[in-house]
């Protein structure tokens, strides 16, 4: 029964979580620029989401691998997230203001259970790919529909002038992801038996475990670490994602400056979604057919195509019509990094590695975001998405080299493909 029900409640937990996104990102900026949280300390509330993303994946990871747990670190998180976010919108619907130390820390504390909320799910769904033989961009393109559907219905139902409306709705909706984990199938999860185990193993025989057996997670994740092939692929999605910060900060700004109409840049952001839901979609035949490194190689030369071609043209229906690119330059990127995890990580560490991933693609967007604000300051869109074209480019011959230097054939197919049982 779990196995039937787990592809249904694994599409439904990504709608819920990225409905979170949805109401979050575009609004948030708004509601702390009306509390008077500007410039420095707005930037420095905004920074806590990437820069936890540096910390929080590879942390549950470890615990997700050390414990054999997934499901129970999934529920964990949503809990932990909401919790923050329930306080804020108390605090201001009694009336009682947070400083910005309060607010600093309720936005670390969501920032740091945010990022395995979704780093587990991909986890998850990448095993229940191996069982069910449905992709992995079938269960992930549900994500990508729920932003697009709900940052427009926030943007015109949720008014940052009210103090506890945003939070609250943010917290509604991290309810709402919370209880959704609870449909997820756990498997035999059991995390404080195991954590038992864990504190006082023994042998058969009564005497302590070696080392060897203690320690096998960390050790497998630091053979993984020391292939050449393995660093290779970090340090181009550090590249790659550095990259694609660009878009996510500048995008709208570069819009607005070449005179693309205000009231079509909501839908510039839609068709981007679009053909990254369409990726997600049938990115399972493209998996069967071509390596994971193959397709990394191609998203960042796409990508890198992308930045150049944004960074020069200046007729907004052709700044339109390259939209599709998004799903190359990101969501092709996406699942073909994932695939390349799985199939490059030991299965014992396919959560480590995945929090591994994750951190060196968080790392990429704080240093990207502490980066493309000054540039386009300086030199505006042509020198924002020019540098970015040059950055994803290095992605490029990294990806190149690595696919060269991997120690196993990397179809990525057994895991991905649709065919896959």
């Amino acid at each position: 029964m779990q196995l039937k029900s787990s592809p249904r409640a694994i599409s439904l937990y990504y709608f819920g979580i990225f409905v979170v996104l949805g109401v979050y990102l575009p609004l948030f900026p708004s509601w702390l620029e009306a509390r008077e949280v500007r410039g420095l300390a707005m930037g420095a509330i905004a920074a806590t989401l990437p820069a936890m993303g540096l910390v929080a994946p590879p942390a549950f990871g470890l615990l997700a691998d050390a414990l054999g747990v997934r499901v129970w670190l999934i529920r964990a998180a949503c809990a932990g997230a909401f919790l923050p976010f329930a306080l804020l919108a108390l605090s201001f619907a009694l009336g009682l203001p947070l400083s910005f130390a309060g607010l600093f820390a309720a936005a670390t504390a969501f920032a740091f259970f945010r990022a395995p909320m979704f780093m587990m799910a991909d986890v998850v769904a990448m095993e229940a790919s191996l069982r069910s033989g449905i992709t992995y961009g079938r269960f992930r393109l549900w994500g990508s529909v729920s932003f697009a559907v709900v940052a427009v219905i926030a943007g015109a139902f949720v008014d940052p002038a009210r103090p506890a409306v945003f939070p609250a709705t943010v917290a509604s909706a991290l309810l709402v992801a919370f209880a959704l984990s609870w449909a997820l199938p756990a498997h035999g999860e059991a995390p404080f038996r195991r954590l038992g185990q864990a504190a006082g193993a023994h042998d058969a025989a009564g005497a302590p475990r070696s080392e060897a057996a203690e320690g096998s997670v960390k050790q497998r994740a630091l053979v993984l670490l020391q292939s050449r092939d393995f660093r290779l692929f970090l340090a181009a999605s550090f590249l790659a994602q550095s990259a694609n910060s660009s878009y996510d900060l500048c995008y709208t700004l570069h819009l607005r400056d070449v005179g693309f109409p205000e009231s079509l840049v909501g839908v510039a952001w839609a068709v981007g979604v679009s053909g990254e839901i369409a990726l997600m979609a049938f990115s399972g035949p493209l998996l069967k057919r071509f390596s994971p490194p193959t397709l990394l190689a191609f998203a960042f030369v796409g990508a890198s195509l992308r930045w150049a071609l944004l960074s020069t043209v200046r007729f907004w229906p052709a700044l339109l019509a390259i939209q599709p690119l998004h799903a190359v330059s990101f969501a092709m990127m996406w699942v073909a990094s994932l695939a390349y995890t799985k199939d490059r990580a030991p299965p014992q560490i396919l959560a480590t590695a995945q929090g591994l991933f994750s951190a060196s693609a968080g790392a990429g967007s704080v240093i990207g975001m502490l980066t493309w604000g000054e540039l386009y300051k300086r030199g505006g869109g042509a020198l924002t998405f020019g540098i970015a074209s040059i950055t994803a480019l290095l992605a490029f011959v990294l990806a190149v080299t690595f696919a060269r230097s991997t120690r196993r054939s990397l179809s990525g197919g057994a895991v991905f493909s649709a065919s896959s049982q």
